[in-house]
């Protein structure tokens, strides 16, 4: 019989499942030491069957005798290499990864180096390698078990949460699961727990998730199954609390933000829900509240859940908290350690609190936050000052604030990912920190507020930092998409005042990826044509100068019952400056000409006598000049959750400009938008404005006007009009304003000398594309010389729903609103449709 050398490579996986094969004769006689297990990843010299055997296999009892092989330095050679066990993985794959080639020396030592590099490979579930003598030296054998392969993944049992919402959970944990990966066992494990935890986020208690692994037809291949039980969902009845004294239930309970009662809008805000690790946050927002009255030794006990009615599908519970609350303290005195940047003065500062005080946390927090962002904004990025209350004798507290500086670091190198159009250039250049520069970490997060307002391209997650110990610098990479920047409309309709018409438009914000503005708009219909072309660079020859240009034309035919058509011409030309991070200046040059031309018919007289029709021409020119103000830190600038703006405007008009038109225009426009959660805002709008005649020789009405001869002093379209979508809803455009009759036309809006208006909106965010608004909205526009006055302002509340699109920049807006004060004289409409923001 033919003398086997033997030897073993073996790996231990974790789960226990490969072990080693021993035979009789290499178990320990009795009395005598167990022999130690070679661990993991060595070479050794063994007799063990099944491990390495040579052709006859030998019967079990057949003792087998181990030989020692050539030392790696001796002149053995690899006379072949050999695979078992491989489906997929090519045997040449495995040869390079161990290093083996076959007339080269042996060497053992290289093997069992090489065989870690193999095994990282995450391909196979165990790997042996075995030698034995050939004819003219060494056969290096690999013996595998090649790791499955995911055929497929399936959820069973999943009814309440769909399972899309499953796939991004784990995509947002970057558990990656997709087909053609070989299966992990610890992957598996991670899923099913985030999919336990995704169920608890969503209210569910006692949900449980098994996993099996199924046969597939393709051999190598499994179906991952993640058998789910989700248990219930549990609403909340009632939230109390006993051993509570200083505050009652209700004063807790409003401290509460995630778990609350069940009412009509914590069900529709999905605050109902009993979910543990929320209420975990909410405890230490009532934790938070009690040390800010100075109650340090605050305590909850285990939160009793006893469930109420007799509902089993659908439980509600009774949440009991335990309180402790315990003794107030008073605070004493502060110190810092820790500190060479700021003095323990400047820290100190203006302290909250004085010794004697009740002592309150947020104050204190908020002081000690303060130089959070102040170490951070000169580059010690890792710099915290953490504050330590040392309790000592009657009640009192000391505080002792510990300062980690750190290092300072400067920015390396920073990128973007994601921006497929936008050019990097017109990225960086809203980056207020340049490579090299400290770090300033509160610019580059205004920086990142920045980029949001561009309005085509949306920041999706956290940048990546990677810290550079040794030349103390941070490169940094943002990731982001490329947002709908391009609005392009193609339709047509009819209206009372303009018939039939067709139009197209096309607008961008980023034109060419270079972040310049670009539009094209034109309408031909029976009585309305329209035509317009602008452009516009914020970055004007890549300075933080703005340029811009535009040119209309459009000619209107009224029906006759408006009595008058109108053809205007015109331009503008504007630049503007940046002056700091949100505000601006802005000078625009306008020139416009106009024709007006009017056929008014008179009713009959009492004798049946029709008056001769009148038929005249009003031509006039503007020739403007308006410099404006603005400040404009809002977040997005279509769908906006915080942030302010402030627009202030002064338009002259005639004068050494020339034009027939002389006005002075000013104009005040301030929106405030406040986050009140991820997805709720609040906003509110003010606006006014005046135009003030400087021209002696013209009218003020159109009565006047045909009285006198004069023509008007401020056309139409250079007033102010009232109303409509984005104004106070619900009534018609400029119907809040001065009405004018004119012989052959009825009673009509002819636009206000002064304005003012009043917007409030409360913000839902429903899912992505859908905003639920709830509004309310007053306005009204005055007359010549009017003075402005409360109690000519018209009311409109209501709601609507804006749909964003990927096709349009701005929201389509479904409008329902109420009148709350009619008149007879209201030109109302309950339902409206457009498409643009309100303010």
């Amino acid at each position: 019989m033919t003398r086997r050398i033997l030897t073993t490579l073996s790996v231990v996986l974790l789960t226990g499942a490969t072990g080693w094969a021993q035979t009789a004769s290499s178990q320990p006689a009795p009395g005598q030491p167990a022999p130690q297990r070679p661990r993991a990843g060595a070479i050794v010299d063994t007799p063990s069957s099944g491990r390495i055997t040579d052709a006859p296999q030998p019967a079990a009892s057949q003792p087998v005798t181990a030989q020692k092989l050539p030392a790696s330095g001796t002149a053995a050679t690899i006379e072949r290499f050999e695979v078992v066990g491989n489906s997929t993985v090519a045997s040449d794959t495995i040869r390079v990864y161990l290093g083996v080639a076959p007339g080269e020396l042996y060497n053992r030592e290289a093997i069992q180096k090489n065989f870690a590099n193999l095994w990282q490979t995450g391909l196979f579930d165990d790997i042996r390698i075995e030698t034995e003598p050939g004819t003219t030296g060494i056969i290096v054998r690999a013996i595998v078990k090649e790791r499955p392969r995911i055929g497929s993944v399936e959820y069973r049992g999943n009814k309440g949460l769909q399972t899309s919402k499953i796939l991004e959970a784990l995509e947002r944990e970057k558990i990656d699961l997709h087909v053609g990966n070989t299966i992990e066992q610890t992957l598996i494990r991670r899923a099913a727990e985030k999919i336990k935890s995704t169920y608890s986020e969503g209210g569910y208690e006692g949900v449980n998730v098994d996993t099996l692994l199924e046969d597939m037809p393709e051999p190598g291949e499994k179906k991952i199954v993640f058998v789910i039980s989700e248990g219930i969902k549990a609403k909340v009845s009632r939230i109390d609390f006993t051993g509570n004294e200083r505050f009652s239930d209700r004063r807790l309970r409003s401290q509460m933000k995630e778990v609350k009662g069940n009412n009509l809008i914590t069900w529709i805000r999905k605050k109902n829900l009993y979910i543990p690790s929320k209420l975990d946050e909410d405890l230490e927002h009532v934790k938070n509240f009690y040390q800010d009255h100075g109650y340090q030794d605050i305590s909850f006990g285990e939160p009793q859940v006893i469930t109420v009615g007799r509902n089993t599908k659908k439980p509600r519970v009774k949440l009991v908290i335990p309180v402790k609350e315990g003794g107030i303290y008073k605070f004493g005195n502060v110190t810092v350690e820790g500190n060479t940047v700021f003095t323990s003065e400047q820290v100190i500062g203006n302290w909250p609190l004085k010794s004697g005080e009740t002592i309150r946390r947020k104050p204190i927090q908020g002081r000690l936050d303060s130089f959070d962002d102040a170490y951070r904004s000169r580059g010690y990025i890792y710099a915290y000052v953490d504050p330590e209350y040392v309790k000592r004798d009657g009640n009192i507290v000391d505080v002792n604030v510990k300062v980690f500086e750190g290092d300072q670091y400067r920015l390396g190198r920073l990128e973007f990912q994601g921006n497929s159009t936008t050019k990097d250039k017109v990225l960086r250049r809203e980056i207020f920190i340049d490579e090299g520069s400290v770090m300033n970490m509160e610019t580059f997060k205004a920086s990142l507020y920045k980029l949001g307002q561009l309005g085509y391209f949306k920041v999706t997650e956290n940048p990546d930092f990677k810290v550079n110990q040794e030349t103390k610098s941070v490169d940094i990479t943002v990731k982001g998409l490329e947002e709908g920047k391009n609005d392009i409309q193609f339709g047509g309709g009819y209206t009372e005042g303009g018939g039939f018409f067709l139009q197209t438009q096309f607008s961008t914000r980023n034109f060419l990826g270079e972040g310049e503005s670009f539009g094209l708009s034109y309408q031909n219909g029976a009585r309305v044509n329209y035509f317009s072309l602008s452009y516009s660079d914020p970055w004007f020859l890549d300075t933080p100068n703005s340029f811009g240009v535009s040119i209309f034309n459009t000619a209107t035919t009224y029906p006759e019952s408006f009595g008058y058509q109108t053809r205007s011409q015109g331009g503008n030309i504007a630049y503007g400056y940046r002056i700091r991070r949100f505000d601006s200046f802005s000078l625009v040059y306008g020139y416009q000409k106009t024709r007006t031309h009017y056929e008014l018919v008179e009713s009959p007289d009492p004798n049946g006598n029709v008056p001769v029709s009148t038929i005249a021409d009003a031509r006039f020119t503007m020739s403007t000049i308006a410099p404006t103000y603005r400040y404009d830190s809002r977040d997005n600038p279509f769908d906006t959750f915080r942030g302010m703006r402030i627009n202030a405007g002064l338009g002259y008009s005639g004068g050494v400009l020339g034009g027939t038109v002389n006005v002075v225009k000013p104009t005040l426009g301030v929106t405030r938008f406040v986050k009140l959660s991820r997805r709720t805002a609040i906003s509110a709008n003010v606006e006014g404005g005046i135009v003030i005649p400087i021209g002696k020789d013209c009218s003020h009405t159109y009565q006047e006007r045909s009285d006198s001869g004069r023509e008007l002093c401020v056309p139409e379209s250079e007033r102010f009009l009232v109303g409509g979508e984005s104004s106070v809803r619900g009534f018609r455009l400029g119907s809040l304003g001065p009405q004018e009759v004119l012989p052959g036309r009825p009673s009509g809006p002819v636009g206000g000398y002064s304005y003012s208006t009043f917007n409030f909106e409360y913000i839902t965010k429903l899912n992505e594309p859908l905003r639920l608004v709830f509004f309310a909205d007053a306005g009204a526009g005055y007359a010549y010389k009017d003075a402005w006055d409360v109690s000519k302002l018209r009311y409109s509340a209501g709601a609507e729903l804006r749909i964003f699109l990927p096709v349009f920049q701005f929201p389509l807006r479904f409008i329902y609103a109420i009148n709350p004060a009619k008149k007879e004289s209201d030109r109302f409409e309950s339902f409206q449709f457009t498409i643009g923001n309100t303010f």
